[in-house]
């Protein structure tokens, strides 16, 4: 004798609607990092880093469970902006010297985006890090000025942000490895990471407007390091690079901008003033 069996919805179905990766879930997880970077600047420090880490295991999972949602691969290059901060805080980089606080933080955050590129296998064009096409005159002079506007920024910024100089006396040994560290882990670094992981979920989410919110999430994290004039100042100089990198798909004259920025606020204009 059959038995009538009915047939039950599986879980799955809940399941993969509830992961389906959506705009909307792409702005929470936005709206999240803003929310822990101001409890981080005006409540309690220490208690980010547990938030921080909370995010990332959320972002994880999520990525893990929306195996058949084509846009998975957006979670993982998110998931650097947490990690960055996680790594940032936990460092004890206050025991060290301000040259080698920049590699502690950078050789892991270095690592853990090769490991996200690697698993989400995107072509490194889509993420800027090709040469800027050049078709007309006006895309050198457009390259080559965005590249030039380090300089005042840098001048700008130190006056305004008041950073912690790396180099204060007229040493070549201490300025050529304060400048490596620079343009590795801080302008090229910041570049792959905002400019390329970052805008690239942002602009194919939610278009031309993701470059405001490319902006507005790295002026948020980076203002606890400054002055409200420095904030400004940074937050100006992310719109600049984040119009260019979306105009050009390169980051090299936003990478090159960003240098010679930070390497004016720290290494060559506290020798000069």
């Amino acid at each position: 004798m059959k038995k009538n069996i009915v047939k039950i919805d599986p879980f799955y179905s809940e399941l993969d609607a509830l992961t389906r990766i959506t705009p909307a879930k792409i702005l929470a997880y936005l709206i999240a990092f803003a929310v822990i970077e101001f409890q981080a600047v005006w409540v309690e420090p220490k208690l980010s880093t547990f938030y921080y880490g909370f995010i990332l295991v959320i972002l994880l999972h999520h990525y893990l469970f929306a195996n058949a949602d084509p846009n998975r691969y957006k979670l993982l290059l998110l998931s650097a902006i947490p990690l960055l901060r996680l790594i940032s805080m936990a460092m004890p980089v206050g025991l060290v010297e301000p040259l080698y606080r920049y590699p502690m933080v950078g050789i892991p955050i270095f690592l853990s985006v090769a490991l996200i590129l690697r698993e989400t296998a995107l072509p490194w064009s889509q993420l800027g890090l090709q040469l800027p096409p050049i078709q007309k005159t006006e895309q050198v002079w457009e390259n080559i000025l965005i590249a030039l506007s380090g300089i005042p920024l840098g001048i700008m910024g130190y006056y305004f942000a008041d950073p912690i100089p790396l180099v204060t006396t007229l040493n070549w040994a201490e300025i050529f490895a304060s400048l490596l560290v620079v343009i590795l882990y801080v302008a090229l670094l910041e570049e792959i990471v905002f400019r390329g992981m970052l805008l690239h979920v942002l602009v194919h989410t939610f278009g031309l407007i993701g470059v405001i919110f490319s902006t507005i999430i790295y002026t948020v994290l980076f203002s606890s390091y400054y002055s409200i004039q420095g904030i400004i100042l940074m937050g100006v100089a992310s719109l600049l690079y984040g119009w260019h990198v979306h105009e050009s798909g390169s980051i090299l004259a936003a990478t090159i901008s960003h240098t010679l920025m930070i390497a004016g606020m720290v290494i060559i204009w506290p020798i000069v003033f």
